[in-house]
């Protein structure tokens, strides 16, 4: 599968630390790194499952962070899906499901796009 979002990336700055609320209500913050990958779901999205449910799917050197506007429950043999609203108004994420992958210093989003499957993240993360 070549798929690839379409539009060209916008480097941006990107916030340093998020808070994320996970399923049971309580709310982290969270340093945000280089190398972070934040994948943006919602709970009716086909392409979004592999991220939330395959816990054998990795990104080499990059730390993934699963997140979405509404609550979602979590099952126990899932990947954990944080609530955060406000960090995907932070990064101009205006709707899942879309990745941004974080890197640099000062930190920046370096890519981004709409995500059609694990793969085509992987492929579009290989250029950094």
């Amino acid at each position: 599968m070549g798929l690839r979002s379409i539009d060209s990336p916008r480097r941006r700055p990107a916030p340093t630390t998020a808070h994320l609320t996970d399923s049971a209500g309580a709310t982290h913050l969270l340093t945000l790194e280089p190398r972070t990958l934040i994948v943006a779901v919602k709970s009716n999205c086909d392409g979004c499952r592999p991220f939330v449910e395959d816990l054998s799917i990795e990104f080499s050197d990059w730390r993934l962070i699963v997140v979405t506007r509404d609550s979602m429950p979590t099952a126990v043999d899932q990947r954990p899906v944080w609530l955060a609203p406000e960090l995907l108004d932070a990064l101009e994420i205006a709707s899942a499901p879309f990745f941004v992958a974080l890197d640099g210093s000062p930190l920046n989003v370096v890519t981004e796009g709409v995500v059609f499957a694990p793969e085509q993240v992987v492929r579009q993360l290989s250029e950094f």
